[in-house]
């Protein structure tokens, strides 16, 4: 059973940032620039040759770190990105890479994260969401598609890869390229900022079409989980070139820590996905939910069953 922790038995504070859970900004090319001022000088390169960067990749993976490395690559052009996947994939190393590339800046960060833990997270998490859907009265094998960790692109601007998607009703989103409406990103041990820019990416950038997004960071020893939950949020401001009126927000969040016990600094008392946001069209034959939910009880479950996978 999930209870509630007391203030002296709450999960490590280093697990957390508690700023930036509001976005700064509209603008979608400067998240990019975001997360590029975070990374060391020294993961920083000018781009040669897609040997050179497999070669860089390889020694982070070699070095046998079980932390995630952050790379960025400046000078990287819009035609050699599918060649670097390529040769990732010959490589073997696509699995370890999350990518994003901004054509505006020719650049690309590539985050290095040696290890399957992030892929059990997000696949387990896939697991229980598509369950979940499935016994909904009304829905069914059809109404929802998980992707795993698929890059999505707009072409000629810019592409980023998430660790896990989710579309809905196959009739407004056909085909590979179509983008999700639900996003899950998955990090390691650290500050929060790089996945919280990449909630704000998924937000801002396919034009209103990933409506929610679900963070998830796992520190070990001992094991604690931290969740976040991003949408758009009004901001109560006219719209102007320099105030939008919608940004992108943490809306809720939770703690678990390794006996399963839940919190939530938002006061949030289960996990909710407004029932808008998964879907594009409301199906008649549906029963009339404002939001599909995941209790406390599900969400200790969920966590202690992660925790022993990876232990």
């Amino acid at each position: 059973m999930a209870l509630l922790l007391s203030r002296d038995d709450q999960i490590s504070q280093d697990l957390i940032d508690e700023h930036d859970r509001f976005s700064t900004s509209s603008s979608r090319c400067i998240q990019f620039e975001i997360q590029g001022a975070l990374i060391p000088d020294q993961n920083k390169f000018e781009y040669q040759s897609t040997r050179q960067l497999v070669r860089t990749i390889q020694g982070f993976v070699d070095s046998g770190a079980a932390q995630e490395h952050s790379v960025y690559f400046h000078g990287v052009c819009d035609a050699e990105f599918e060649v670097i996947e390529r040769k990732l994939r010959a490589a073997e190393l696509m699995g370890m890479v999350h990518f994003t590339f901004e054509k505006a800046l020719n650049a690309a960060i590539l985050r290095i994260r040696p290890g399957s833990a992030h892929h059990i997270i997000a696949s387990t998490f896939g697991y229980k969401f598509t369950r979940k859907m499935h016994a909904i009265r009304g829905h069914g094998e059809y109404s929802v598609s998980p992707f795993g960790a698929t890059i999505f692109r707009i072409p000629g601007v810019r592409s980023t890869e998430g660790d896990q998607s989710f579309k809905f009703r196959p009739r407004t989103r056909r085909g590979q390229a179509a983008w999700p409406s639900v996003m899950v990103e998955v990090g390691y041990p650290g500050g929060m900022k790089p996945p919280r820019s990449d909630a704000e990416w998924w937000l801002l950038n396919p034009q209103d079409k990933t409506r929610f997004v679900i963070l998830f960071k796992m520190q070990r020893d001992p094991f604690a989980l931290h969740i976040e939950c991003w949408m758009m949020v009004e901001t109560g401001c006219h719209q102007t070139r320099q105030t939008p009126n919608r940004i992108p927000c943490c809306v809720q969040d939770f703690d678990i820590n390794a006996a399963g016990y839940v919190t939530s600094t938002e006061g949030c008392t289960k996990l909710e996905i407004p029932y808008d946001a998964i879907f594009d069209v409301l199906d008649p034959d549906s029963p009339p939910l404002e939001t599909f939910s995941f209790s406390f009880d599900e969400l200790s479950e969920f966590a202690v069953r992660l925790f022993e996978d990876l232990s």
